[in-house]
This record gives C-alpha cells, sequence and structure tokens, in this order.
C-alpha cells in the first residue's frame, strides 16, 4: 500500500531533523489543526500569522512543514497570514498520524533522558570511586609519614641517653686545696 503524500512529508520531517526541533514544530502544528478540528465554524481559528516569531521559528523554517500546509489547503489570505480551505477529515488524518509521532518522540525523548541519568550516575560513582581512592592514597602516606617520624624519634633518643660521666682532672684553672680548721684552746667563751 502507498503511504500518503501527507503522511510521507510528516515522516520525512520525523526523520530528517532533531527530535526536539521537530516536536516543537509537531506540537504547534497540532494545536493549530486541533483548534480548527474543535471549532469548524469559526473562521478565527484557521487562520494563522506567518509573521508570528514561533511560527516562523519552530514550523515554516522547515521546508517539509510549508509543503505540508499547502497540501492541507491553506492558501494566502493575505501577505501576513495563511487560511485554511481544506478537508477537516484530512485534517483530522493528519492530527492523529502527528499526535502518534508526538507519542514517539516523548518515549525517544524519555528514554534519552533515562540513559543520560544513567550516565550521570555512572560518572558520580567513578567520581566517588576515584576519591576515594586518592583519599586512601593520602592516608596511606600520612601513616607512613608517622611511622617514619616514630622511628627518627626512637633513633633520637637512643643517641641522646645519658651516659655515666666520669670528672677527669683539670689541667688548668684554680687548684683546689683542702683547708683543716682546728680549734685552740680556750674556747669556753660565753
Amino acid at each position: 500500500m502507498e503511504e500518503d503524500p501527507v503522511e510521507k512529508i510528516i515522516n520525512n520531517i520525523y526523520k530528517s531533523y532533531s527530535v526536539k526541533f521537530t516536536k516543537e514544530a509537531f506540537k504547534i502544528l497540532y494545536k493549530l489543526f486541533s483548534n480548527i478540528i474543535n471549532n469548524p465554524d469559526d473562521d478565527r481559528y484557521k487562520i494563522f500569522k506567518k509573521t508570528n516569531i514561533n511560527i516562523q521559528l519552530k514550523v515554516l523554517i522547515i521546508k517539509e512543514c510549508k509543503e505540508l500546509i499547502e497540501k492541507l489547503g491553506y492558501v494566502d489570505n493575505d501577505e501576513e497570514s495563511l487560511i485554511f480551505k481544506g478537508d477537516i477529515k484530512k485534517l483530522k488524518q493528519v492530527n492523529y498520524v502527528l499526535k502518534e509521532h508526538l507519542n514517539k518522540i516523548e518515549d525517544k525523548l524519555e528514554e534519552e533522558a533515562q540513559m543520560e541519568e544513567i550516565k550521570r550516575q555512572e560518572d558520580i560513582r567513578k567520581q566517588i570511586e576515584e576519591s576515594t581512592r586518592l583519599c586512601n592514597e593520602k592516608k596511606l602516606e600520612r601513616e607512613k609519614l608517622a611511622q617514619q617520624c616514630m622511628n627518627d624519634r626512637k633513633e633520637i633518643e637512643q643517641r641522646m641517653k645519658p651516659t655515666d660521666s666520669v670528672a677527669k682532672d683539670l689541667k688548668f684553672g684554680a687548684k683546689h686545696v683542702k683547708v683543716n680548721f682546728e680549734c685552740s684552746g680556750g674556747g669556753n667563751r660565753r
């Protein structure tokens, strides 16, 4: 079965552009088309301004979106706007396809977010492991330094231990003379 030309355009947009860019374009188109589907007799929903910045930057910038809008029955209303003159049944069909693609995009974005979260958690785990490894290395280094300090202290204490000293005869300086005082008689003084 041959693919509908309008669906082919939508699928081509989906395959050709980034997920986030496509999502923005499809969201705007889905809203524009839903407004017409939900209010088929209200002409103000059938018109959109080409000068709207969001429509310019998110929809009309994609050439396939312009082609899609034309194939659905939008025609120039004036220089600044387009008006829908197409078949609402076709619009409903296209909106269904857009919704399917938006759901796929949401699923894909959700999956990407989960993968990013898993990667972020893995990066955090690796950082924690690296920090732990570095801390353990520093701790071992501090322990080695503390042990070395203790060994150095013991060695210094061994070298500084007091030893018995023996006096040596001096060959210079004052001579010691022993003096004895004796008392001579008559020593009863009162």
